[in-house]
Formats: C-alpha cells, structure tokens, sequence
C-alpha cells in the first residue's frame, strides 16, 4: 500500500491517512486524520495549503513543555492549536535533564530535544547524557525502543492522553485533525497505530504505515547523529550506527508495542476498553467520521 506524504516545504513526515483500507473493506476518509513531525518550521505555503487545500481545523501538538517552547508551533488563525503532551515528565517538575534518572522515557526526551532544539541552553547537556547512554558498552537499540514502547502502555499519564486524544476526535464537527510531535515517528507512531486500529485497519497496515514514517525525517536524524558523534570523534561512525537504530521505524518497534498491551491487556480491544476507555459507542462514532 502507498501512503499519502504531503509534499510541504518546512513541516517533515506529514501524512494523509486517507485511502487507508480497513479489514471490512472501508476506507479512510481524505483530508480528515493527518499526521506529522514538527510544524515549527512550515512555511507561508505550508500553513496555506493546511488551511485551504487540507482543511486542517484542529492541530495538536503531542510534544513536552520543554521542545514547545524551544521551537513553538506557529499561530494560525482560524486553526484550534491543542497543546496535549503524551511524555510529561519536564510538565511535572522531574525536569527533562534530571542527572540520576534512568528512566527510558527520560533518555528518549532527551533524545528527542536534541533533535527539536538547536539552541536551548541545555542542550550540550542533554547531548552529553544521550552520547554517554549510546556509548555505553551494555547499550542495545532493540532492547531500548521495547522498553520505551513498553513504558509506553502502561504509563497513566500517557493512557490519560491518548484518552484525550481518541475524545477529541470523536468530538470533531468537521475539517481535518492533524497531530505532530517532534519527528513524526515514537508519540504519532503509537497514537496512530492505536486509531488505526480503532478504525479496524490490520495489523499489517499498521506495521506499514508506521515503516514509512521514517521516510521523510532523514534531515533531523542525520543532525542529531552529527551532534552527537562529530566526525573528530573516535568510533563516531559506529556509535552513528547504533543512534540511528533508535529513530529508525522497524517492524519490531510497533510489534513490540502491541505485544506489550496484549501480555497485560489480553487483547488491543481490551487495552482500548479497559486503559483508554474507548468503548464500543466511541469506535462507532470515529467510524462514522472517518471512513468511507
């Protein structure tokens, strides 16, 4: 399957889930669900066509306090601009650079920041807590992605805005919904791979779709691994390698993430049900918003 890519200018990894098929033979509306990587750099010609060409109506921002500020969405009239952060550690005042913690969530914020700031006072601390974790000589790409996603089913906080998030779909009057955190691909992967399939679409398009996500953030990961690892950095190219693995979108990233829910939850429905409190009148009323 081909997956609809925007063609912006300054906002990276945008897609139109439109066209999208479900396992009962439905399709995904057009110009409804968008979804993306930071929009802090869209250009005149960007926020144009989100408003006219795409009818973009509501934009949620899923990134921390910290990476809003540091690279703040634009302000475009006539849009609802919903801040909702799915990872909100800095928000609760354990600081996104706490020195002692070893918190998956907290390492990937750091990562993250990183990429979505280039000129936060702390970002050389944050790129020497990151370099430090990748060097080390225990460090697995593989065993770290699972753990975040795994982190990421059961947190209560993330539960509470994934919730949030499935609410403020059901309840949309018209136009397109469009969410971003900072590449498009970990917080908008999970979130969309939970909506998808709410909407009933296999697993194995899920899987896809999330793969292709990767496509279009190669400008922030070679960035990051240039800050990280300079070219005067000894080994820098094999500790690139292993960076690079952790913003990559591998198949077994999301399987992961859902085998995680159905060890606890038995079932994704379940999860939707019991975690998220997506009942069965909420899926049938995205159904009927979003599919054709």
């Amino acid at each position: 399957m081909s997956f609809k890519r925007i063609p912006f200018q300054g906002i990276k990894n945008a897609r139109d889930l439109g066209g999208i098929k479900t396992a009962d033979g439905h399709t995904i509306r057009r110009k409804r669900l968008i979804k993306s990587g930071a929009i802090s750099e869209a250009t005149p010609e960007d926020l144009r066509m989100l408003v006219q060409d795409y009818n973009v109506k509501v934009i949620v921002d899923l990134r921390t306090e910290k990476e809003k500020n540091a690279m703040p969405d634009p302000c475009i009239p006539e849009v609802s601009q919903i801040w909702n952060p799915l990872f909100m550690s800095d928000v609760q005042g354990l600081g996104v650079f706490k020195a002692d913690s070893s918190d998956v969530l907290m390492n990937h914020l750091k990562s993250i920041f990183v990429v979505s700031s280039r000129k936060d006072v702390a970002l050389e601390e944050a790129i020497r807590q990151v370099r430090e974790m990748i060097s080390g000589s225990e460090f697995s790409p593989e065993a770290y992605m699972a753990r975040l996603y795994q982190k990421f089913v059961n947190n209560q906080i993330v539960q509470k805005q994934v919730k949030q998030m499935f609410t403020l779909l059901a309840n949309n009057r018209g136009g397109a919904v469009m969410w971003h955190c900072s590449a498009g691909k970990d917080r908008v992967g999970m979130f969309t791979a939970l909506l998808l399939y709410a909407l009933g679409v296999p697993k194995e398009t899920i899987i896809e779709d999330y793969r292709a996500s990767a496509e279009s953030s190669e400008d922030a990961v070679d960035y990051l691994l240039s800050r990280l690892f300079p070219d005067d950095m000894k080994d820098h190219q094999a500790y690139r390698s292993l960076a690079k693995e952790i913003f990559g979108s591998k198949a077994c990233y999301l399987e992961t993430f859902f085998e995680a829910i159905e060890k606890d939850y038995v079932s994704i429905d379940n999860y939707l049900q019991k975690a998220l409190e997506v009942h069965t009148d909420n899926i049938v009323r995205l159904k009927t918003l979003y599919l054709l």
